[in-house]
């Protein structure tokens, strides 16, 4: 009889202990940030990849370009596309680790190349989050605490785009010019 009696309060408890199970009311709210992506111009029809992408810090060198840094990657974002809604919280992005705190660098980029890769001169920044329509400025977010924000939304212009990153496709252009210089100068000597 004790024995069924301690079965009885067990059970009581177990059941009372669990009446909600995984109650969307227990999960822990998830920060993140949402916008619209609109494109101007005309899409090289080379390009592979066109995805958002999301550093927690400034890139202000090359070595800031790392998997550390990165913390959003959106999916694929189709080739032609006008407009293009995207979400932090999308469950298809390739990378989501957005957690509150100040974001500071969001940006559209594009690749030539078939997969993903974090060589810096792969990427072309088409597109960047401002906060004050200066494509020179890349605009900082503040991400509260549980917490989505709209409207961050990005305007990539395919004929003015904005500044690159260091190491980005316009620097290498840049060494390579001098470099050839250097050459043919040498040559003539």
């Amino acid at each position: 009889m004790r024995i069924a009696y301690l079965l009885f309060i067990l059970t009581l408890i177990f059941i009372s202990a669990c009446d909600k199970g995984l109650s969307p009311d227990l999960a822990e709210e998830k920060s993140g940030f949402s916008g619209t992506i609109t494109f101007s111009g005309e899409w090289n029809p080379d390009i592979n990849q066109t995805h958002v992408v999301v550093f927690k810090d400034p890139l202000l060198s090359i070595s800031d370009f790392n998997v550390f840094n990165l913390k959003f990657v959106s999916e694929t974002i189709p080739n032609g596309s006008q407009t293009y809604h995207y979400t932090t919280s999308d469950e298809n992005s390739l990378i989501s680790t957005i957690e509150p705190g100040v974001i500071s660098y969001i940006a559209v980029a594009q690749s030539k190349r078939d997969t993903i890769t974090l060589n810096r001169e792969d990427w072309f920044i088409i597109g960047l989050y401002t906060t004050n329509n200066d494509i020179t400025k890349p605009g900082i977010l503040t991400l509260p605490e549980a917490t989505i924000v709209d409207s961050i939304d990005i305007h990539c212009d395919f004929n003015n785009p904005p500044p690159q990153p260091p190491g980005g496709v316009t620097e290498l252009e840049n060494i390579n010019t001098i470099i050839e210089q250097k050459h043919s100068f040498s040559k003539t000597k």
